[in-house]
């Protein structure tokens, strides 16, 4: 009820609390075959606040892909129905159409998404910090991997904030913030995190196109990477570098590949059912769509990701480096496309992390929208870069 009150008078407040709560992904539900964690609760309700203000849903680009990726899975489940399958269909509604709606109708004003990043910035800060302490990711009750695919969240969404300031004491404080969050990211341990944060990196320079900014980048990072190394014990160090066949970890791996491998074999156009996810230790999402939902739903999936990189990439032609827009379409595009190379090595399904990847994809549908009124109304980069001057 407090959620409800506050947001309908306050709306920026939701996409902040949605997302600050994100990485906390523990679940409190009160038993039964659907399990929700607290960012996850925060979204239905910000729905319900959204239909309450009687605001128009916008249905960008990621709609079709979306619903007809959902679609293959409800057909693919009929035809093998599991206990796990409502439970993987829901979830799979909640981020590919829930979250990517919410974010991109919520809120009328790109700024205001900056509150969210806030937010999530905090809470990777104390995640990172409890992480530090203890030189290992398993902290807070949580699971080292998906503390370091928060945690790689967090250092993308730092750079951005970063890269778009305009002041010296905000630079100061984002580059303090990302030095924390990355050696945080460095203790979990968690190596699938940390192609993610790096994918997600490269995507946002390719994006703003600040090469410049990836060398001054690398050496102020490549001291912290040394000196976080020289306090790693040894055990931790075995760990990272050894990528062999024989560790148990990589071996876990192939073997989920090869399981996922002979399910799709059963029925190659449609697959087995959704929910199979939760069946065995998915690791790799490109196997496990072909599974799940056979060559078709994969073909559904790969439409959905090019569909947003085709959006994202078109907007940086049109805004402002200084253009919150360019903040949102920008991470949308590094974010998810981050989260699916970090699903080809562990796993994709996973609360928290993808709620925060889809929200940023929700994001940058909305500056979508921004820049086909701004079009409409004939607003020019030079007026968009006076408009972005002013406000800072």
């Amino acid at each position: 009820m407090l959620f409800l009150v506050v947001c309908y008078q306050v709306p920026k407040i939701a996409p902040l609390l949605i997302l600050a709560l994100a990485p906390f992904n523990y679940d409190i539900s009160t038993g039964g075959p659907l399990r929700f964690s607290v960012g996850e609760i925060n979204l239905l309700l910000a729905a319900i606040v959204f239909v309450l203000r009687v605001r128009r849903v916008r249905w960008g680009p990621l709609t079709l892909p979306a619903v007809a990726y959902l679609f293959c899975g409800i057909i693919s489940s009929v035809m093998s129905w599991r206990d796990t399958s409502l439970a993987s269909l829901i979830q799979m509604a909640i981020y590919l159409v829930l979250a990517v709606v919410v974010f991109t109708s919520f809120l009328n004003d790109a700024r205001d998404f900056r509150w969210a990043f806030y937010g999530l910035v905090i809470s990777g800060l104390i995640i990172a910090c409890a992480v530090i302490k203890a030189r290992s990711g398993y902290v807070l009750e949580l699971h080292k991997n998906n503390v370091g695919a928060s945690l790689a969240c967090c250092v993308v969404v730092t750079a951005e904030l970063w890269f778009s300031s305009t002041k010296a004491v905000s630079r100061n404080v984002f580059a303090f913030a990302l030095l924390v969050l990355v050696a945080g990211l460095f203790f979990s341990l968690s190596r699938g995190a940390w192609l993610c944060a790096t994918c997600g990196l490269f995507v946002l320079l390719m994006i703003r196109r600040e090469f410049g900014l990836l060398v001054r980048v690398c050496l102020v990072m490549v001291p912290v990477l040394v000196l976080c190394w020289s306090y790693l014990p040894d055990k931790g160090k075995d760990y990272a570098t050894d990528l062999s066949e024989g560790n148990w970890n990589i071996k876990m791996r192939l073997e989920s590949i090869d399981f996922a491998r002979s399910e799709f074999r059963k029925d190659p156009l449609f697959g087995v059912g959704v929910g199979l996810r939760k069946e065995f230790d998915a690791t790799n999402v490109f196997w496990l769509t072909l599974a799940e939902t056979g060559v078709v739903g994969l073909g559904m999936l790969v439409w959905l990701h090019v569909s947003l990189i085709r959006m994202g990439w078109g907007l940086r032609f049109q805004l402002h480096p200084k253009d919150p827009c360019l903040s949102s379409a920008a991470l949308g595009v590094a974010l998810v496309s981050g989260k699916f190379v970090h699903g080809l090595v562990d796993h994709y399904w996973s609360r928290g992390p993808l709620l925060i990847t889809w929200a940023a994809a929700g994001m940058a549908t909305h500056a979508y929208f921004v820049v086909r009124k701004r079009s409409k109304f004939g607003t020019s980069c030079t007026q968009q870069a006076k408009l972005s001057e002013a406000v800072s």
